[in-house]
Parts: structure tokens; sequence; C-alpha cells
């Protein structure tokens, strides 16, 4: 079966229902058109305005970061208290252009897709070449996880508060994770970003992930440390893919996006393969060959 489900799942956006915030004239977030009357009524007062016949939504944000969080700060923790807004995890994210941009404002991390704000991640693959054949480390989440509780996810995984570079956050949850220590995760090496545009109830999950790869040896065996993994098992990458061309619902959706590129990477995925080239688009959704997401950023 198709590979092109998983992105078909992850991107389930449309772009009609959503207009880009801007702030200071730079595109900082995508808003639901529908959150923008929600939005007002907790003194968030969006202005519609055009530009080359482009939309888009402009909030007159005020004089410096600080009082932009605060202002943000007070209207979510409103919306929590009115069970608007759901798992709050005390993590800051960054309201900014992209992830080198000073951020317009501190946001929480659970209100992040209500102001479609880019949601940085890590991604760890947790590899070993044994008997001629990729391995690949999976996790299962707990089932007290508040996202995708009891789905197979990478060996380490994790959002990327502000404030923290990204080697050093994939650091911290591979220790948390995986009991993989700063010696070893040290050699782990970037190998690029994914992204994805998926709609869910409060607005939308606009993430890239930051992918790192780790080569392991056969006596390393991971371990759980903060309880959020119930177990692991080591599987064949090829076998993980087939897996994935017939069932996508044990592995977390956008796992399943940085297990494909991995496979598409490593050669697992062949350019002979009638899927290749889309796949290779898709793993960048602001290319998605369903959608188009560049007017957004």
């Amino acid at each position: 079966m198709s590979l092109k489900k998983i992105f078909i799942e992850a991107n389930n956006a449309n772009p009609a229902d959503f207009l880009p915030l801007l702030v200071d004239n730079e595109k900082v977030g995508i808003i639901a058109i529908e959150n923008c009357e929600m939005l007002a009524d907790y003194g968030f007062i969006l202005e519609k305005k055009s530009n080359s016949g482009q939309e888009h939504f402009v909030w007159q944000a005020k004089k410096t970061e600080q009082e932009n969080s605060a202002f943000i700060s007070e209207i979510t923790a409103k919306m929590r208290s009115d069970g608007i807004i759901t798992g709050w995890r005390d993590e800051l994210y960054p309201l900014s252009k992209n992830y080198l941009s000073p951020p317009k404002a501190l946001i929480e991390r659970a209100a992040v897709p209500l102001f479609g704000a880019t949601g940085f991640g890590i991604h760890l693959n947790g590899l070993l070449r044994q008997g001629g054949e990729i391995y690949m480390w999976l996790g299962k989440r707990s089932l007290n996880k508040q996202t995708s509780p009891g789905k197979w996810d990478q060996i380490a995984a994790g959002g990327l508060p502000y404030g923290i570079s990204v080697f050093e956050n994939m650091q911290k949850e591979c220790a948390e994770e995986a009991g993989i220590s700063r010696g070893l995760s040290q050699n782990a090496y970037s190998v690029g970003v994914c992204n994805y545009f998926r709609r869910i109830k409060l607005g939308i999950r606009a993430d890239q992930m930051f992918i790192y790869d780790l080569w392991l040896d056969e006596s390393f065996v991971p371990q759980n440390i903060d309880g959020e993994v119930e177990k692991f098992e080591l599987r064949p990458l090829r076998q993980i893919i087939e897996e994935l061309r017939e069932n996508t619902e044990e592995i977390k959706y956008n796992s399943a996006i940085v297990i494909v590129d991995c496979a598409l990477r490593h050669g697992i995925i062949p350019p002979e393969d009638a899927e290749y080239a889309e796949l290779c688009a898709a793993r960048y959704a602001r290319n998605f060959w369903l959608k188009d997401f560049s007017v957004f950023y």
C-alpha cells in the first residue's frame, strides 16, 4: 500500500481555512479564520488586510517582546480556565518568523496551535547495522502521555522550548527518554528537517522537526528514565517501512514522517520506488503535492 497516506494524515489542514498572522510586517503564525472572533472576545484583536491580493491578519503588538508575552499569557491563562486550551505544559515557545529570528512573544506550548506558531521539536533515530541490515530502535509512548499515548515513536524525541539549543535539547531528550549518555549522544549528527501542517481542534500544528541520526552498537540497550516510554523494540528499518505501508495507526504520525525520511536517506526506499519523488517532496510540507503552504512563510 501507499506511504503517501502518512503525509496526507499529517497534512490535513486546508490552507483556505487559515490566514497568515503578521506582527511588525513579519509572518509569525497561521490563524484559523473561524477562531478570529473567539480571540477578539479574549482581547486579541486581529485586523484583516490585503497585500497584492493576499489576505492576512495583523496584530498591533506592544512595544517589546516582554509586553507581548505578558499580554498573551493573560489571554491564554483565561482560555485555560475556560477549558479552551488543554494540556498545559509550562513551556514557552517563540512566536517568530523562524527558528533564528527574535521572538515577537513567548507563548505557552499548549497554545501554540491557536496562534499557528511553528512548533519546533527534535527527533533522534537510534540506528545500528546488523547482518547487512539497518535496524532502528523504537520507543512505545507511555499511556499517560498527553499526546499519542501508546504509539510507537523514535528512541528519543521531544518539543524544543525557547532558550535551549537544538543540540542541547536533543541530548537532554536522549538522556531522559532512553538513558543515552551525553558522551554517546555527542556523536549524533544533524540530517535535516521535516515539517507538516496538521489541523487540530484548537488551530493548526505547523511544526518543524530537527532530525538527528545516532549510530549505536549492539551492546547498547535503551533504558527510559523519565517514565514517558513503556518499552523499546529494535526492528529492521525495512520491516518498519513495510509495516507502515499496511498500517499507520501504531506509529505516531510525525514519527512516521521521520522514519520515511530515514529510509529515503539510507536507500531503504530507492529511486526505483514508484512513490520516491513524491515522498521526497512530501517531507517538506511547504512543497506538499496536495497543498501549497508557501503563502504562509
